[in-house]
């Protein structure tokens, strides 16, 4: 593993970045985003703003996180005023007007149906018949086929944090939830311990995606991402926000 052990290697790994440091801009979606950002006494915490302050350090580039509606976000990087929007993955973005460029990706996201209880589920067929919560306005690409009221029945809520609730009060059958916001609530609510994660719907890598011409500041994030990854950094990040349990769940692809 690639560690950086001297201030003379520290020096010369920061001389392979751009010698001008800028400040740039990173969108933070508004309202509850944890563990990915969120605000605590009024300052933003989360997985984003550590992995952009460890990417501060290694590039001497400095970022600002715009807290906007998911709506407006899009908005406002179509129109060049946001610089970065992290943990993407191009499929989510295909029909934006400003495509972007995307970093090397650097973790995965995971949708998952969460459950009261363990079961096994290797189809969604299995699932027929029953009720699945979902925030509104998120989509499940191929999985949305099973959506009907002789199918799954989804019903819609307003964030992850309500659906879990309705979960552990057995209003609902079953979350449609990303794994890492998952094991957040699990982790800040031990009620929630004995949730299982019994299917995967889908699991993509994910990227920072990048203004077109900010082309210097794509190969300088490109440089801390692979070492970040050398490192095992992400891992790190990740883990100071979510619950990890003894054992990793199997479940289907």
């Amino acid at each position: 593993m690639f560690r950086l052990k001297t201030p003379i290697l520290i020096s010369l790994f920061l001389l392979s970045f751009s010698s001008k440091s800028n400040t740039y801009t990173v969108l933070s979606y508004d309202g509850a985003n944890p563990p990915y950002s969120y605000f605590q006494q009024g300052q933003i915490k989360g997985i984003f703003p550590d992995i952009f302050t460890r990417i501060s350090e290694l590039t001497g580039h400095e970022f600002k996180f715009i807290p906007v509606a998911v709506g407006r976000g899009q908005q406002m990087f179509d129109r060049g005023l946001i610089d970065i929007e992290p943990g993407i993955n191009p499929i989510w973005r295909q029909t934006t007007q400003v495509r972007g460029i995307y970093s090397q990706e650097y973790m995965f996201s995971r949708e998952v149906v969460l459950s009261r209880t363990a079961e096994t589920i290797t189809q969604p067929e299995q699932l027929y018949g029953k009720i699945i919560g979902a925030v509104r306005g998120y989509r499940y690409g191929e999985f949305e086929r099973h959506f009907a009221s002789n199918r799954i029945v989804k019903v819609d809520n307003l964030s992850e944090s309500l659906l879990l609730a309705q979960l552990h009060h057995g209003f609902i059958d079953y979350v449609l939830i990303g794994d890492v916001t998952a094991y957040y609530f699990i982790k800040q609510n031990p009620q929630y311990r004995d949730f299982h994660l019994i299917y995967q719907v889908s699991k993509l890598p994910v990227s920072m995606r990048m203004q077109p011409k900010l082309k210097t500041l794509h190969k300088d994030i490109n440089l801390a991402l692979e070492t970040m990854i050398q490192n095992d950094e992400f891992t790190t990040i990740y883990n100071r926000y979510i619950y990890s349990p003894k054992s990793e769940p199997t479940i289907a692809n």
